[in-house]
């Protein structure tokens, strides 16, 4: 399968997520989601202020980590996902395959997010204490872990934070190589002549974060261990302790 029919594959199934048709679910999404950027930005503070790994921070969690900013880009990235299929192509010769891949990856990691805090939504919605609660303190750290219990999707949420930082080392590995960096930049005015800005703009920015960390696992490192010990927490907690 081709980069781009997996790019398209993946946000076309993103587009049928239940949240697009129901707004009370939209919308409780949204505030899921706040709390989650909130927690990660209080656990991963250092990550967030240190020069090197700020601009990978900010790019995973405040770029590509909402529902409402990732519609726009959803969207963009789809039109510009269709002209190519029905342009035999043109947007895998005009950027790098190699780029082209690991930014579908980040594309697939941030729809597995959204999915994830969608399920945490759902069963806020559908279950009337905890849709009780919310209706009366909004998303608290209480009802993040009921949800998250209730959700029971421990094993999904570990194998998301290997992901991610999988996501990152390839990232890494690929962005950092002078010949591609050289390759990509080459390529802006065709890409952007053709219509995929959009594309090209959200790969760029991963290279520009990426190569502000002298070793990805300064950044990869303290934030798996970070999230790996919250989701153990979460499911261990009695809401008593």
């Amino acid at each position: 399968m081709s980069h781009v029919r997996t790019l398209v594959d993946t946000l076309t199934q993103y587009q049928a997520l239940a949240h697009h048709t129901d707004a009370d679910l939209r919308a409780l999404l949204r505030d899921v989601q706040a709390w989650q950027k909130s927690r990660i930005h209080r656990n991963h503070a250092a990550l967030f202020t240190q020069p090197n790994t700020a601009p990978l921070a900010h790019y995973l969690i405040d770029r590509i980590y909402s529902d409402k900013d990732f519609d726009v880009l959803a969207e963009q990235l789809l039109t510009a996902g269709h002209n190519a299929l029905a342009g035999s192509g043109r947007l895998e010769k005009l950027i790098p395959s190699r780029a082209l891949a690991t930014g579908v990856l980040g594309v697939q990691a941030a729809v597995n997010a959204i999915d994830l805090d969608l399920q945490l939504a759902s069963h806020i919605k559908n279950d009337a204490a905890l849709f009780a609660d919310y209706q009366a303190c909004g998303i608290t750290d209480s009802l993040a872990i009921s949800a998250y219990q209730a959700a029971n999707d421990k094993s999904a949420r570990l194998a998301q934070i290997h992901d991610i930082c999988t996501v990152c080392a390839q990232c890494a590995k690929e962005f950092n190589s002078f010949l591609l960096f050289k390759a990509f930049g080459l390529a802006k005015s065709t890409a952007y002549k053709h219509g995929y800005q959009p594309l090209y703009d959200f790969i760029h920015e991963g290279f520009a974060a990426i190569q502000a960390i002298d070793k990805i696992d300064n950044f990869t490192k303290p934030f798996k261990q970070t999230e790996l010990d919250t989701v153990e927490n979460i499911y261990r907690s009695t809401l008593n302790d």
